[in-house]
């Protein structure tokens, strides 16, 4: 699955297709950003966070999970989002149906804030924009071999059961 994101910009927009994630954020400001979700034309709420990501379920594994935010499976079609370093201790990571439209604005004075796509593309965001995010119409396949477990992945990687140095 890949997500579809539109900048709007004042009468300008711009539109990217990201495989893992969307990361919003202050930039080299440091600051909170504060932004507002909606999804599918209803509020969802406030962010006060360093952040927020927004994530397919294979970008779930990267710096959404770095984040706090969940694993998810590969044919779970789901939206993540996660913010980074939350101001406040309800604000936890979302998983919406990939169906949903997100939109993402800005009350507040926006001061360096950027949007980076896969971690590849930035493109800074002015006061007033507004950024739309949806499921990509297309999704990207990825050789399967027979002899791969998703889940057995995870434990190596991830080092799940293990206690320690005593066991491998």
């Amino acid at each position: 699955m890949t997500l579809r994101g539109m900048i709007v910009n004042g009468d300008q927009s711009k539109t990217y297709t990201a495989l893992n994630d969307f990361v919003i954020d202050n930039g080299d400001t440091h600051r909170m950003l504060t932004c507002q979700l909606l999804a599918d034309n209803r509020f969802v709420g406030k962010y006060k966070a360093d952040g927020i990501i927004i994530a397919t379920p294979t970008g779930s594994t990267a710096y959404s999970l770095a984040a706090g935010g969940p694993i998810v499976a590969p044919g779970v079609s789901s939206i993540v989002i996660t913010p980074i370093c939350p101001h406040t201790l309800t604000s936890r990571p979302l998983v919406l149906p990939d169906s949903s439209v997100i939109e993402i604005v800005f009350p507040e004075v926006l001061d360096g804030a950027g949007i980076m796509v896969d971690g590849q593309i930035e493109e800074p965001l002015q006061n007033k924009s507004r950024v739309v995010i949806q499921k990509a119409e297309y999704d990207i396949a990825f050789i399967t071999f027979d002899d791969t477990n998703y889940f057995q992945t995870l434990r190596t990687k991830m080092g799940w059961g293990r206690r320690g140095d005593r066991d491998n």
